[in-house]
């Protein structure tokens, strides 16, 4: 039995190895190749073997070559060198391949040989053919630009790398060429070109210009001036402040020019005087002016003093994180980007065009795309209010994909086939603490909210387990014609969910003693189904709801928005009243009905006081209170408040 399955084994090597030996699509019938007894392994390791014109251009299908060739679309060609090609594609943009015959796999009558990359007629590839002090700059002849500027790497110093320049490639359309700058490649610089416009290179980074009057040395002041307070952070430092501008002044005019002309752990502010150093408060985020907070914050709550001024105090302030919305870098200011952050993607709403500025930073990530596709951008933190944040942004790391039921904070960082979403199912967008990666809905079919399924349908019975939470796993909703809703998002996009608001707003009832569903009802232009259609200040008057099940009277009404009643007036709902007040019947002493009685009392009654027996304890009933019902012309005044006695 053993030599029976050698054999057939020894069978099968050689069959392999006479399929390579003969050429992939060749017409030679393998069964006369005398190589047929060479074993696989034999013909990858065999170097020494030659194309022929009687074996044709040799095949790869394992990919694998004799040494000095290179599999190219399945066949075995010489290995190229700097600047070779066989296809077009195998050139720098715009350049096209001179010269080569790429032979096909088998090819008996092909001899490969390798071409050039050059760019077409019309277009340079030596300097030799452009005119005078012109160079040849990817196929596009270009003045030679002045020192300290260039279009390559090869125009700059040992070290330094060409920063910003746009050359052009020969052929591309609607382009226009400009210099970079030499510079040291990352966030550091070396000179002020590497800061754009608007910034200069202080202390080995990019800073804002000083305004007049303002310095970061010496030698940014006139005459015989010099620089005062100015805080020097060198680029990569991890400073308690960072670098930012001073004063310029007469030697010896002002209260300090430097922080070694303070006491230890003091740092000199603009020339002022020397106050205590934020890390030195503990203060992580402290300032005294918007520069010692870095790029794209400001300084909030400080307080400066003039010099001299001995009855006055410096206090130190906060950094503040601006949230600055951008379209392109020249949105951003100097040493911000701007960057598509994941957070500002939404299920179903089209890639985001709008992004935020953030500061430059070498490594890490700011979003995902910045990440090798196999990996997320993770533990970035980005300030997405509008009114700003007190924390800085902070770069993430490009980590491994969120898998399914763990926690997430984007739509992009969840693995293939799973989606980030928040433990409140009608909210989409953005995720929040309760996010989890749960698995992409069935279009029409399974959904996590409205938003999963097709117009007219919504979602019933989803339950997300959030981030944390302390429940074994989340459950797909269907998606099924709409009967109850809980939101708007639960109808269709002509109506609304009206519920019934007097049972939920009773003071004797709660959310747990009311109906917890309601019907989806048509959205009818000057009349409304909730209060929170009117807007503030307002309510819907006259408005009834059914609740689901329930055995009604009357039908289901729309009202009419109306300003919330005022002290003493005549009121119909628990939300009818302004601010601060609340709708009560005089007739039956309490706010638990509402009749023809009712008016508006204030909401909250202090010690003993109380306007209805809700107000008081057990065992307890209200007297005392002096109320004009609704309608009682000959009752004036506005409501007097009783007092809670033991029944």
């Amino acid at each position: 039995m053993a030599s029976s399955k050698t054999s057939r084994a020894l069978l099968a090597v050689s069959l392999i190895a006479a399929f390579l030996s003969a050429g992939c699509g060749s017409d030679t019938d393998p069964a006369e190749d005398t190589s047929a007894d060479t074993t696989v392994a034999d013909t990858q390791a065999d170097t020494q073997v030659e194309d022929t014109a009687e074996d044709g251009t040799r095949c790869c299908p394992l990919g694998v070559c004799a040494q000095g060739q290179s599999c190219v679309a399945g066949a075995c060609l010489p290995t190229l060198g700097i600047g070779q090609c066989y296809y077009d594609g195998e050139c720098d943009a715009g350049q096209v391949c001179n010269g080569a015959t790429a032979c096909g796999c088998g090819d008996i009558d092909c001899t490969p040989r390798a071409g050039s990359c050059g760019y077409p007629a019309g277009c340079c590839n030596t300097s030799g053919d452009c005119d005078g002090s012109e160079r040849c700059i990817e196929g596009r002849c270009l003045e030679q630009p002045p020192s300290g500027e260039c279009y390559t790497d090869s125009s700059c110093s040992a070290g330094e790398v060409c920063e910003g320049a746009t050359s052009c490639p020969c052929g591309v359309d609607g382009c226009e060429a400009a210099p970079g700058v030499c510079g040291i490649e990352g966030v550091c610089c070396k000179t002020d070109g590497e800061c754009g416009p608007g910034g200069v290179c202080r202390h080995g980074g990019c800073v804002e210009a000083p305004t007049s009057g303002q310095c970061y040395g010496d030698d940014d002041c006139s005459g015989s001036d010099v620089c005062h307070g100015a805080a020097r952070c060198p680029c990569g430092a991890d400073c308690s402040i960072a670098t930012s501008p001073g004063v310029c002044g007469a030697a010896g005019s002002l209260c300090c020019a430097a922080d070694s002309d303070c006491l230890g752990g003091e740092i000199c502010v603009e020339g002022r005087g020397c106050v205590p150093s934020p890390s030195v408060l503990a203060e992580d985020d402290g300032c005294y002016v918007d520069g010692h907070c870095g790029h794209g914050r400001v300084c909030l709550g400080a307080e400066l003093c003039e010099c001299g001024d001995a009855s006055c105090e410096m206090v130190a302030g906060n950094c503040w994180t601006g949230h600055q919305p951008c379209v392109d870098e020249g949105d951003c200011g100097v040493g911000l980007t701007c960057r598509i952050v994941d957070p500002l993607y939404c299920p179903g709403a089209g890639e985001p065009t709008e992004g935020l500025c953030v500061p430059e930073a070498d490594g890490g990530c700011w979003a995902t795309d910045e990440c090798h596709q196999d990996l997320r951008c993770g533990e970035e933190e980005v300030c997405l209010d509008p009114q700003g944040c007190d924390e800085p942004n902070v770069k993430g790391s490009c980590l491994e994909k969120v898998l399914l039921r763990d926690c997430c904070s984007s739509h992009v960082e969840c693995e293939e086939g799973t989606t980030c979403r928040n433990q409140n199912s009608s909210v989409t967008c953005p995720p929040n603490s309760s996010s989890v990666c749960l698995s992409v809905p069935e279009l029409g079919v399974t959904c996590w909210n409205r938003d999963d399924c097709p117009e007219g349908l919504v979602c019933n019975r989803a339950w997300i387990c959030g981030c944390n939470g302390k429940c074994r796993r989340s459950s797909e909703g269907s998606c099924e014609e709409p009967t109850f809703c809980q939101d708007n998002l639960d109808c269709a996009t002509d109506e609304l969910c009206a519920r019934d608001t007097e049972c939920i707003n009773s003071p004797c009832t709660t959310t747990s003693t009311c109906d917890p569903g309601g019907q989806c009802q048509p959205i009818i232009e000057g009349l409304c189904w909730t209060h929170s259609e009117c807007g503030d200040g307002n309510y819907c008057e006259g408005v009834r709801v059914c609740p689901p099940n329930g055995d009604c009277l009357v039908p289901d009404a729309p009202g009419e928005c109306a300003p919330r009643r005022q002290l003493g007036e005549c009121c119909t709902s628990h939300r009818g009243c302004d601010s601060g007040m609340r709708c009560i019947s005089v007739a039956a002493d309490t706010a638990c009905i509402l009749d023809f009685s009712s008016v508006c009392v204030p909401a909250v009654a202090s010690n003993l006081a109380c306007y209805a027996d809700e107000d008081c304890g057990p065992n307890q009933h209200c007297a005392g209170s002096q109320i004009c019902p609704c309608g009682v012309e000959s009752c004036e005044g506005d409501p007097i408040p009783g007092t809670c006695v033991v029944d």
